[in-house]
């Protein structure tokens, strides 16, 4: 069976049963929607299917470690596995067919955005509660919104469909333009904002999307227009809604940066209060964490002594965006530099030496190119050999406030009240506070403060794009990795500029006639190809 552009037929509604189908048949691919929802308990069921979904493509490792092999911040750490050595000095840019990254984050988030459509359109037909049911359609709004912010950062204007797909028929669906996309999303996020409670709220679950998570959504997503845009009417906006969040007192930096996290804090780390939206994950087949396994340290064959668990070594923290942290920053203790492994009944003690120049093994053992980024870890006695329990934070606070203070900045530049808010998060770290006084510095510092900040979080690659430093970055960065004989440094292909778009998946281009490819991308000139 063919795939199609926005599901595979196996995932036609919410509640997919997984079998295929002859075309000639009813493709009751999903439960009979005669017999379901038909009560508040069916539809929670199926905005469970919508989470499982909004899950299974944000918190792809694909996703994160690929934009994040793309800048300065990532690097392959042993093998080209998954070609992301490819990524890492942007080979084949201009190809639709030859990832399967983007042709994954497309199939998955389209996916998503079905199951959102079939929850809000079979929605109609409950009859419950109405704020019970309002909360339900806001949450499926949410995850529909996001699904389209992600796209449209990737490709551009994309598709937009109007309701769920339960056949083959009406698939051929135009590209919207990039404004038009935005406008859906705002109205998405608008019903929300009326619609969700605040974290916290009365039989309201911690970890469900929540106002303040919209709020900070919104605040993102308007920061992105103003600075692609160079819109100071949109950072305007984006620093209200960030306001917003940070006024409702909800949320708070956790003193210690290190409890942020699984593998040092199992007992607390999850939905706490610097949480505003993560993705739930549990040591459960179907349910665990997978990406440990891809930004792990030792090799395929070793295993965690403590935690029993595999690390895959696909990507990790580039070794000069480790070396930039200072030795007093708190965040550089999440990263993994020695350890005990066994590999069958052995047990070997490693050691990361950057002066090593990533190779590996390194002169005491190290199994990759790069330190481990323990953000991913689950050290837990109960973690099996491929199963994680580490939840993943989408949104947090620390990102409010730093999407605070650059908009503060874009607006009122050199402002006081900016600085204070990038202080709150770099002090945190144990470091000492910032006295600057213009915009130019302000806004250099808060860029740097979010590479130390969210390394391996996959959010660097948009914020490089959207503030016009990523070819510059990429640039330097590689050249100099070349030139300093860095283990699977290879010299640069492509250059990419502010206007940079993914190609569209050639087979979606096959299967929907109505879609018109993103033009090929043009190295940037102002940094030439040796």
């Amino acid at each position: 069976m063919k795939t199609y552009k926005y599901i595979l037929m196996g995932l036609l509604g919410a509640m997919s049963l997984g079998s295929c189908t002859d075309l000639d048949e009813q493709p009751y691919t999903f439960v009979n929607p005669a017999q379901f929802y038909k009560n508040e308990s069916q539809l929670s069921e199926a905005l469970n299917s919508v989470y499982a979904q909004f899950r299974n493509y944000n918190g792809n490792y694909m996703n994160i470690m690929r934009l994040e092999d793309c800048t300065e911040f990532g690097q392959p750490n042993r093998g080209p596995k998954e070609d992301n050595q490819n990524i890492n000095d942007w080979y084949d840019i201009n190809s639709g067919s030859t990832s399967s990254t983007f042709i994954n984050l497309w199939n998955r988030a389209y996916t998503c955005i079905n199951r959102c459509n079939t929850v809000l359109a079979r929605g109609e037909g409950v009859n419950m509660d109405a704020t019970a049911k309002a909360r339900i359609y806001a949450q499926a709004r949410f995850m529909r919104a996001y699904s389209l912010f992600y796209l449209v950062r990737i490709f551009g204007g994309v598709p937009i469909p109007e309701g769920y797909t339960s056949s083959l028929e009406g698939l051929e669906i135009p590209r919207k333009t990039v404004s038009e996309v935005y406008d859906y999303i705002q109205a998405d996020l608008d019903y929300c904002e009326s619609n969700l409670p605040e974290r916290g709220a009365s039989s309201y679950d911690a970890w469900r999307i929540s106002k303040g998570a919209t709020e900070a959504l919104l605040g993102e997503i308007w920061l992105y227009r103003a600075s692609m845009e160079s819109n100071t009417e949109y950072y305007r906006k984006s620093a209200e809604y960030n306001k917003k969040v940070i006024d409702t007192g909800t949320y708070s930096l956790m003193s210690n940066y290190k409890d942020l996290w699984y593998a040092f804090n199992p007992a607390g780390a999850k939905n706490n209060q610097e949480s505003i939206l993560e993705l739930q994950y549990s040591a459960i087949s179907g349910q665990d964490n997978s990406m440990h396994r891809f930004f792990g340290t030792f090799g395929d064959s070793y295993y965690n002594v403590a935690g029993g668990s595999y690390f895959y070594l696909r990507t990790g923290p580039s070794i000069y965006a480790y070396e930039s942290y200072s030795d007093n920053d708190a965040r550089k203790q999440v990263f993994i530099t020695s350890g005990s492994a066994r590999k069958g009944t052995k047990d070997t003690h490693m050691e990361f030496v950057a002066a090593d120049k990533g190779h590996f093994p390194g002169s005491k053992g190290w199994q990759s190119c790069t330190p481990g980024n323990a953000k991913y870890y689950d050290f837990t006695t109960a973690a099996s050999l491929l199963m994680s329990a580490n939840n993943f934070m989408l949104i947090r606070y620390s990102e409010v406030l730093l999407n605070y203070a650059e908009a503060l900045n874009q607006v009122n530049g050199g402002s006081a009240e900016a600085l204070k808010y990038l202080n709150m998060v770099h002090q945190r770290a144990g470091l000492p506070v910032l006295s600057l006084t213009t915009k130019s510095a302000i806004d250099d510092a808060i860029f740097q403060e979010r590479g130390w900040e969210f390394i391996g979080e996959g959010k660097m690659y948009f914020d490089e794009l959207r503030t016009n430093r990523l070819g510059k970055n990429v640039y330097e960065f590689i050249n100099k990795g070349v030139v300093e004989g860095m283990n699977y440094f290879r010299k640069l292909n492509f250059v990419p500029q502010k206007s940079f778009l993914w190609k569209i998946p050639k087979s979606d281009l096959d299967s929907n006639p109505a879609l018109v490819q993103n033009p090929d991308n043009v190295t940037d000139p102002a940094y030439p190809l040796q």
